[in-house]
This record gives C-alpha cells, sequence and structure tokens, in this order.
C-alpha cells in the first residue's frame, strides 16, 4: 500500500510525528541536508604543566648538538611544514618561531648555551626565518636564582635595531629562548632589568 491509500487521518498524525523526528535528527548531527560538510570533532587542548615541560626541555638538551632558539616568521611569511610557531602575534603582526641551531657553547647552563647560540646568529636570515638580533652585540653575564623560583637572565651588551618592528623582535626572541626552558623569569641588561624592559622606548619616560 503506498503513501496515498493511507486515510487522510493516518496520514496527518505521520507527517506530526515524522516532520519534528527529523529536525532532531538534523539537529543533533545526525543526519545531513545537502551538501553540507562534515565538521571536525576538536578534541580539547590540555595545558601541559610548563615548569615540567621546560625541565624536560633542559634534561633532552643537556647533551645536544642543536638547540632552540627564537626566530621571527614575518608576516605573510608561509609556515614551513613542522615548524614551532608558538601563539600570538608581536611587533608588525609577527610571529615566533622555535629553530634548531648548531650549538656554539657547553656549558653547566642549557640556558646560557641557548642564548650565546642565539647571539651567535649574524645574519638577518636563519633557516628562512627572520633574525632581528643579527646587528646586536649581547652576551650572557650571568644566569642565577636568588629565591629559587624565578630565574635571573643577565645579559651585556648592546641590542641594536633595524626600526621599530624590530624593536619587540629582539625581545621575543630573547624570551622564547628563555621561556622554553626557564618559565619564570626576570631579563636584566647591562645590570638594569629597566635597560632591557625599556628597549625600543624612545619616550624617555620608561624606567
Amino acid at each position: 500500500m503506498t503513501y496515498q491509500n493511507y486515510p487522510l487521518k493516518f496520514r496527518s498524525l505521520l507527517i506530526a510525528v515524522a516532520v519534528p523526528t527529523f529536525l532532531i535528527l538534523v539537529g543533533t548531527g545526525c543526519m545531513q541536508l545537502g551538501n553540507k560538510k562534515n565538521t571536525a570533532t576538536v578534541t580539547p587542548t590540555i595545558n601541559a604543566d610548563p615548569d615540567a615541560e621546560a625541565k624536560m626541555n633542559e634534561e633532552q638538551d643537556q647533551h645536544a648538538s642543536d638547540l632552540s632558539v627564537g626566530l621571527i616568521l614575518t608576516e605573510g611569511a608561509e609556515v614551513p611544514v613542522g615548524a614551532t610557531v608558538l601563539p600570538g602575534t608581536i611587533g608588525c603582526n609577527d610571529r615566533v618561531v622555535l629553530e634548531k641551531l648548531h650549538r656554539e657553547a657547553s656549558t653547566d647552563s642549557v640556558l646560557a648555551d641557548a642564548l650565546a647560540t642565539l647571539f651567535a646568529a649574524k645574519d638577518s636570515s636563519v633557516n628562512t626565518y627572520y633574525n632581528a638580533i643579527w646587528q646586536s652585540s649581547l652576551k650572557v653575564e650571568k644566569i642565577q636564582s636568588t629565591d629559587g623560583v624565578t630565574t635571573e637572565v643577565w645579559l651585556k651588551g648592546e641590542p641594536t635595531s633595524g626600526g621599530a618592528c624590530d624593536d619587540p623582535r629582539i625581545k621575543a626572541q630573547i624570551e622564547a629562548t628563555v621561556r622554553r626552558l626557564k618559565p619564570k623569569f626576570k631579563i636584566f641588561l647591562n645590570g638594569k632589568e629597566s635597560n632591557y624592559r625599556c628597549i625600543g622606548d624612545m619616550s624617555g619616560e620608561c624606567k
């Protein structure tokens, strides 16, 4: 018996039940209309303990021949396959990437070695990324922790900037390199925290 052969009352009842059921199935994603594309399920990202992750990074890098440093992926640049791009933007809508470079020092401090490796890069382009520090004469003076929690990074030398966009890039490269190994830190330049904090500030009011 076809649908048209059913009594009118029965057909009305069938419609009254079928239509809401159909709409519920569509709304919950059990059915699709037309050419609607499947939406991939997004698994929430569980934030790792930054201290535990940093400790693991430090242990892995203890005897590594290459160390990760911060470099710049400028606005509009293509992201290489497998690149470790950090979240957020800085400067002129740039992003920071972690890139492995040949280790330039081997001391009892992995962080000091990583910064030495960053500061030794004297080309503006490193492995397709931009290096805002290439003209700077920066060195690690000492690394210490007076409270056992916060790492103090003491630098000396002169940061040389290529312009307004480079000022935040220089700091971002240094801080990304430090944060990977020591999430809680303060950076001093030539004896003062304000010297580092005020890099690029032309107002004369930064103290």
